[in-house]
């Protein structure tokens, strides 16, 4: 009778969960599809910014949540893919669909390429050697605009998919929310694969991993080559997006952020690198909202007012070292445990 009543519990539990996991699919489907009615142009306009993120986001958890490894040139591998974007679509007059495919390839190689030094180095060294790579990148596509045209930066032409122009804000987040989901199930095989376990065991033990017969190299590059091809992927949608490239627009700053995106959102967890970016995409509107609500005569606003820049990176510094002393498993643990609660209480009713 007890084992009957186990079992009758365990198969509950399941199905609780089943039910509980495709409630919150549902929900999040329902959502995505509500905020094109719900928000006004400008405010859809910053959820797209959020999930062009959102691919950065995903890619770096690739090399930094799966591996392990710390890098610190995401800035300009999204200055690869813009300016990329505008070299195809300006000067070379490519369709946008060939730009695209253009920039996942260049990403790859420089990918390959950026990756050599985590064959060597790790940690501090390999965040150094990749800070290089920044200042080498930006410097080269710095000078080529100069020459090009000057500091107005590259205007590139309206964005099309066989025919259809992507010309506004509804259309740019329906394209975004799909490229966003379908890398999402990208990283997401990549973590049950054979190649996502033998990621996890170098981070974890790299004596083990090798042990074992994983080429640590092979394994260490692959993640590298594939997570620069998002990143310069993202960048091509940011400069499309944008219809401008700005050298200013890429700085050490914005590489920090990806990394701060990765950690407050969970690391190693894919949906948690998409939260991660939308927090740190929309936090600063939501700052800017709050401090225009207090009264225009207070100190303290005009202060937060004439200092909001310095104040995001206050607020950015504290959660990540929040998240990574006390919470580890960052925005996607904390919804988990939330999830979670509603558990509990049934099997106490029971």
């Amino acid at each position: 009778m007890t084992t009957v009543r186990t079992l009758f519990n365990t198969a509950t539990t399941m199905s609780e969960g089943g039910r509980g996991q495709a409630l919150r699919r549902i929900a999040i489907l329902a959502l995505v599809c509500v905020l094109p009615l719900a928000l006004r142009d400008y405010q859809l306009s910053l959820v797209t910014t959020a999930l062009i993120a959102a691919l950065g986001a995903l890619a770096l958890t690739l090399v930094t949540g799966f591996v392990g490894l710390v890098t610190a040139g995401n800035s300009a591998l999204l200055a690869l893919g813009a300016y990329g974007a505008a070299i195809g679509a300006v000067q070379l007059e490519l369709p946008f669909l060939v730009v695209l495919v253009g920039s996942v390839l260049v990403g790859a190689v420089v990918g390959l390429l950026a990756g050599l030094p985590a064959l060597r180095v790790s940690g501090i060294y390999l965040a150094i050697a990749t800070l290089a790579l920044h200042f080498i990148l930006i410097f080269v596509f710095n000078e080529y605009q100069t020459r090009a045209v000057g500091s107005a930066g590259f205007f590139l032409p309206t964005a099309s998919i066989g025919g259809l122009l992507i010309d506004n804000a509804i259309k740019w987040y329906a394209v975004l929310v799909v490229v966003v989901l379908a890398t999402w199930r990208l990283v997401e095989n990549l973590k049950r694969s054979k190649f996502g376990r033998a990621w996890m065991l170098i981070r974890d033990t790299p004596l083990a991993a090798a042990s074992q017969g994983i080429s640590l190299p092979a394994y260490k590059l692959a993640a590298f080559v594939v997570s620069s091809a998002i990143i310069s992927m993202s960048g091509t949608f940011l400069a499309y997006f944008q219809q401008a490239v700005y050298i200013e627009n890429f700085t050490l700053e914005l590489a920090i952020q990806y990394i701060a995106m990765v950690i407050i959102g969970g690391m190693g967890s894919s949906g948690g690198a998409i939260a991660g970016a939308c927090f740190v995409v929309l936090l600063p509107p939501m700052l800017s909202r709050a401090i225009a609500l207090l009264p225009s005569d207070a100190v303290v606003a005009g202060f937060l007012q004439q200092n909001l820049g310095d104040f995001q990176l206050i607020i950015y510094g504290t959660l990540v070292v929040v998240f990574l002393v006390w919470r580890p498993d960052g925005l996607a643990g904390l919804g988990q445990r939330v999830a979670a609660l509603r558990l509990p209480s049934r099997k106490g009713a029971r």
